[in-house]
């Protein structure tokens, strides 16, 4: 079963995530961006040849709080002013991020 996302904090440059089993995960932005679930950039960060690009082009953007949306009980989708956000991030998929399985 699926993590279930219980609060999300915004801090200045990174997201303080808890869930309902009180697992705490902080996630800086720019990881977060790096790893996007949409249509467009998973295949930029799941091909580790093309990885290196989307995370040196993460990199060079400012640093920015997105506006966060929640999606049903599964999921929320970040809205950022500088790019993507059309992606819906599964709890499954922060927490992935968080313990650091999509950087291998």
């Amino acid at each position: 079963m699926a993590d279930v996302l219980r609060q999300i904090e915004r801090k200045d440059e990174s997201l303080i995530l808890t869930f309902q089993d009180d697992d705490v995960h902080e996630i800086p932005y720019h990881v977060l961006r790096t790893f996007c679930p949409c249509a467009n950039c998973r295949p930029r960060w799941e091909d580790p040849h093309r990885r290196l690009g989307i995370q040196e082009e993460v990199k060079r953007l400012r640093v920015e709080m997105p506006k966060v949306e929640p999606v049903g009980r599964y999921a929320v989708r970040f809205v950022w002013t500088s790019g993507c956000s059309s992606g819906l991030w599964s709890f499954t998929h922060l927490t992935d991020i968080a313990n650091g399985k999509l950087e291998n």
